[in-house]
């Protein structure tokens, strides 16, 4: 498939929701705390609890795709802590850089855009991705974002205050036993869970709106910190599809698996980073700028990669 006709079929309806959320932000100005609140702690749960406790996906398919995300953003997080320590950042800036390279939209845009390009299949296994960005998200994001701001034991704290590591545990202890949940929760998960993927584009929509905002208004603004992010969504856009290629290779992976792999290691960073940037006390600023600056780069670099991978 041409690179222009995945653009316009795949992320262009994306980017169309993403659109009619940061307008509507606009013109009635929705609270985004509110919403990231209700995403990080009961319909992003909600969406892994029901992703592990009904997975049909074969486990080592599994865990190649999860190992896959957490090896790729870790190794991206690696260079970015080396480029900030080398860069003298302070621990606030630091902690903004590192965790604005490790977080992949894999939920917000990753899964929406796999469903669009794959199909159901490609949906199910974009899932399995986004699982290993929440676990990244709430384990090594929870403590960046909170270290900007306080100390490293509080940071640990913060981390066990965050749902997605108790309900990845009940999904797997669901789906392992084999237990037979009674129907009417089965219903409220599903219909909770059904929930995350259209709040998550809205939450983007949202979050980008303010960002822009932001931006307009801090019009001298600080052209370090701007260059800062653009180096940071830079790094997420095109070393993270460098270390992906070959390390799927490496592991083996082939066909659908290996092509959703491939795409959700590309994405841009997550609106997860600016929602806990915001949360814990990081540097919203330079994540917010970040997520902005690499969800409008994505669109050329996401249309790459389908076109190569398709």
């Amino acid at each position: 498939m041409a690179t222009l006709e995945i653009a316009y079929n795949i992320i262009l309806p994306i980017f169309i929701v993403v659109g009619l959320a940061a307008w509507i932000d606009h013109k009635h100005a929705i609270d985004p705390h509110a919403m990231s609140r209700l995403l990080i702690y009961f319909f992003s749960p909600a969406l892994v609890f029901r992703s592990l406790a009904f997975m049909e996906i074969p486990a080592g398919e599994a865990g190649l795709l999860i190992g896959n995300t957490l090896i790729v953003s870790i190794t991206v997080g690696i260079f970015g802590y080396l480029l900030a320590r080398n860069l003298r950042f302070d621990r606030h800036l630091e902690s903004a850089f590192v965790l604005s390279m490790v977080l992949l939209n894999a939920g917000n845009l990753g899964i929406s855009l796999n469903r669009l390009a794959f199909g159901q299949a490609g949906e199910e296994r974009a899932v399995l991705c986004y699982i290993g960005s929440s676990i990244l998200g709430n384990t090594i994001g929870v403590f960046l974002a909170s270290r900007g701001s306080m100390s490293t034991r509080a940071a640990l704290l913060n981390i066990l205050k965050t749902p997605i590591p108790y309900t990845m545990a009940a999904g797997i202890l669901v789906n392992t036993s084999n237990a037979q949940l009674p129907d009417p929760i089965v219903e409220a998960v599903d219909i909770i869970a059904d929930a995350a993927i259209p709040g998550m584009i809205a939450v983007l929509g949202i979050q980008l709106s303010r960002t822009l905002r932001a931006s307009r208004q801090q019009k001298s603004g600080s052209p370090s910190k701007l260059k800062t992010a653009m180096v940071a969504a830079g790094m997420r856009l095109l070393v993270a599809p460098l270390i992906a290629f070959p390390l799927t290779a490496f592991l083996g992976m082939s066909g659908l698996t290996r092509d959703v792999a491939i795409v959700q290691a590309s994405m841009p960073t997550a609106v997860l980073a600016g929602v806990l940037a915001t949360e814990f006390g990081a540097d919203a600023e330079h994540v917010t700028t970040t997520i902005l600056i690499g969800t409008i780069a994505s669109i050329a670099t996401l249309s790459i990669i389908l076109s190569i991978v398709m």
